[in-house]
């Protein structure tokens, strides 16, 4: 053990330059780290001094990492992790454990696990406070910011995001009695875009899977134009009971049959699997892949893991998630 150079590396550089790898940016890193930005640019140079690289180098939108601080980032994290670990209690008691937890994840998702995950919470842990919210297209620099876990459609996260696969979930058409195809037993993909459509979830409907799909469907004449695209379920809703046709997962379907059941003046609804040609255009074949993630600095926290246990738990019970082990 080389003592000196040791003592050389103080923790506090150490977060500094994770920090600064993270904002790409000085003075937002000195805003999340509580300190000034000139002290911050001073801990930056000791940095650069001591890893004998410029580290960063400014560019049109912000610092960009060298190579050399790509190699760093991968030999810190791991060590910054293990730090924290020492700070953590080696247990802890879920009834008494105050503290708050963030999810994020879309509303369809959400709708799969929250009333058992609430009334666990009620009962086995009522100091902890809960705030969801959409995932969205910076899900990932959320998580890396300080959300807890994210719960979305997807295959694969980047490096420092864990990840664990829940299970997949299959797309289904919802029609209202209204819908002029209501009828049948089962729906072709050319009948179905003769007639309006909503899109529940725009960022899904815009996502590189959703694209493909779309893509190849329009290579064989068919062509997507909805008549409707929203992120609220109450106006999905509405535009299912006025008879357009909405393509979702087998819960949403779930969930408006159940609507249309206790709703006073709401049509009946059909929930139908999806037409044979938008299953083989799809490439998940209809059954879209779910994952739970989290920032790899929780990975180890006690507390953490038993909240995502709780949420992987109750997502594998659900009755419209498949394959999960």
């Amino acid at each position: 053990m080389q003592i000196n150079d040791l003592l050389k590396l103080d923790i506090k550089l150490l977060v500094s330059f994770e920090v600064i790898l993270e904002e790409c940016s000085v003075s937002r890193a000195a805003e999340r780290l509580g300190v000034t930005q000139p002290a911050l640019s001073k801990s930056l140079q000791r940095l650069r001094e001591l890893f004998k690289d410029p580290l960063f180098t400014r560019q049109a939108y912000g610092l960009s990492p060298t190579s050399r601080a790509y190699e760093l980032h991968e030999q810190i994290t791991p060590i910054l992790g293990s730090m924290s670990n020492l700070l953590q209690p080696t247990h802890f008691d879920q009834a008494t454990l105050k503290r708050r937890f963030s999810i994020k994840a879309d509303e369809e998702l959400l709708l799969t696990f929250i009333e058992p995950l609430l009334a666990m919470l009620h009962y086995q842990a009522p100091n902890i406070r809960l705030m969801t919210s959409n995932w969205s297209d910076d899900g990932f620099d959320d998580l890396l910011n300080g959300a807890d876990v994210g719960i979305i459609n997807a295959e694969s996260t980047p490096n420092n995001i864990r990840s664990k696969m829940i299970g997949t979930m299959d797309a289904c058409v919802i029609l209202s009695e209204a819908h002029p195809l209501y009828f049948q037993d089962e729906v072709l993909l050319k009948d179905l875009l003769d007639h309006k459509m909503v899109v529940f979830n725009i960022r899904s409907f815009h996502s590189a899977t959703t694209s493909v799909t779309i893509e190849k469907l329009e290579k064989i004449g068919y062509v997507i134009e909805p008549k409707i695209e929203t992120d609220s379920i109450a106006v999905a809703i509405e535009a299912v009971k006025r008879g357009m046709a909405l393509i979702g997962s087998a819960q949403l379907g779930t969930m408006f049959s159940n609507i249309s059941s206790c709703k006073e003046g709401f049509s009946n609804v059909k929930v139908l699997p999806l037409p044979a040609d938008a299953v083989e255009a799809d490439p998940y074949n209809g059954r879209h892949p779910i994952q739970l993630c989290w920032h790899e600095r929780f990975d180890k926290d006690p507390a953490h893991r038993w909240f995502r246990e709780q949420v992987l738990s109750f997502m594998h019970s659900s009755p419209w998630v498949f394959n999960h082990e």
